[in-house]
């Protein structure tokens, strides 16, 4: 054999082994990129894209374009459908959850950033956490984006991995999303009752008043008075006004929310001192929301309330409505979809709020705690047991 022969069927195999990657990577589309084949028990579920979700979401996004949209961090991306009618205003718009897990306010912004150039968004339902919500340059954050090559996804030997692995964890028959972005996570997996626990005793690491010893009934009209609640000093709100801004300029029909929490955990919010400090920090977003939208588009919602389903029992249970204290499954995210995009300023489960009016939201929240807690005895039971130590 010449050198000449020898180059050549070496090039050729080379050749073939990437043909036969790719055709592998592109029959499997372990990542739901291409999403045009899905045979039952070879491809159609798909456990590895969670993996790689920050490099396909956003191609996913600019491909199809949806004009509704979920973003936040994974409580969003698990508490959300986006083909919810409230979202999609009964299928007239095309939605997608572009949530992601990990994604802190900071990464918010510039995924809200990027669905404004690459679709034409009409309706955004934004989750935050009360506090800081500073203002970031997006300019190298989302280094996936810049990163994505088609050619990587068909050849790449780490893509042809999970292709494989992709066949060969058909017989669970568990994709790790759903179609259009949702995280599943630990959906219908047993031990929501020792998550919470596992949750409860990072809580008790961190923070040394969040002890069983302190888990006492509170006695009747225990709830600190609704006085007027201070604004908190040095705030930094940049970041959302310049997100509520670009919403406006483009005529984007905006909701943010703060997060709700299981009423096991809010209860523990009182034990650990950190009720006040919510509110003061929802006081102030309150404040830069109608500032920033005084004519309207933009509503600001809160779900911290004792109800039947932020306070669903979890011990020796099967939670229809959470996986942990804090990430809640889409049946819960339906309820709160209806109320945000619904007819009334007060839903089922959220307020929304103004100015002038949060003492009187967070008046009805301490009067709905102290209602709950007589009507429903066993929730300091199922508080001790998920903070007790494992004997």
């Amino acid at each position: 054999m010449t050198s000449r022969q020898y180059t050549i069927g070496l090039l050729a195999g080379v050749a073939l082994l990437l043909g036969l990657a790719a055709a592998t990577n592109r029959l499997v589309d372990p990542f739901w990129y291409y999403r045009d084949l899905e045979i039952e028990g070879f491809n159609a579920a798909k456990p590895r894209f969670a993996r790689f979700e920050r490099h396909i979401k956003p191609q996913l996004l600019a491909r199809e374009r949806p004009q509704a949209m979920v973003l936040g961090s994974s409580l969003a991306e698990i508490g959300f459908d986006a083909n919810d009618p409230a979202l999609t205003g009964a299928g007239k718009l095309k939605g997608y959850n572009f949530a992601f897990a990990g994604a802190g306010w900071d990464l918010v912004q510039c995924h809200f950033e990027y669905a404004l150039a690459v679709t034409d968004l009409k309706r955004a339902v934004i989750g935050i956490h009360p506090g800081a919500l500073p203002a970031t340059d997006c300019a190298n954050r989302m280094p996936e984006v810049r990163e994505f090559s088609e050619v990587k996804l068909l050849v790449s030997l780490r893509v042809l991995q999970n292709s494989m692995r992709t066949v060969m964890e058909q017989r669970r028959g568990r994709s790790s999303h759903t179609r259009e972005g949702r995280y599943l996570y630990a959906r219908d997996i047993p031990g929501v009752a020792m998550r919470f626990r596992e949750f409860f005793l990072g809580r008790q690491r961190s923070d040394s008043r969040c002890t069983i010893e302190r888990v006492r009934v509170p006695p009747a009209g225990a709830s600190p008075a609704a006085a007027a609640i201070a604004l908190p000093r040095r705030l930094d709100l940049s970041g959302l006004r310049a997100l509520i801004r670009a919403a406006r300029a483009r005529g984007i029909e905006l909701r943010l929310f703060a997060y709700p929490y299981h009423a096991l955990s809010l209860e523990l919010d009182f034990l650990c001192g950190q009720d006040a400090q919510r509110w003061a920090a929802l006081a102030a977003i309150t404040q830069v929301v109608a500032e920033e939208a005084p004519h309207g588009g933009v509503e600001l919602w809160e779900f911290f309330g004792y109800n039947e389903v932020t306070g669903e029992r979890v011990v020796s249970r099967h939670p229809q409505f959470w996986q942990d204290p804090a990430h809640f499954n889409h049946e819960m995210g339906s309820l709160m979809l209806a109320d945000m995009f619904g007819s009334q300023s007060v839903g089922r489960l959220g307020r929304r709020l103004a100015p002038g009016g949060l003492p009187g939201a967070y008046r009805d929240f301490l009067a709905g705690r102290e209602r709950f807690l007589a009507e429903h005895p066993w929730l300091y039971d199922e508080l001790r047991a998920t903070l007790a130590p494992v004997r």
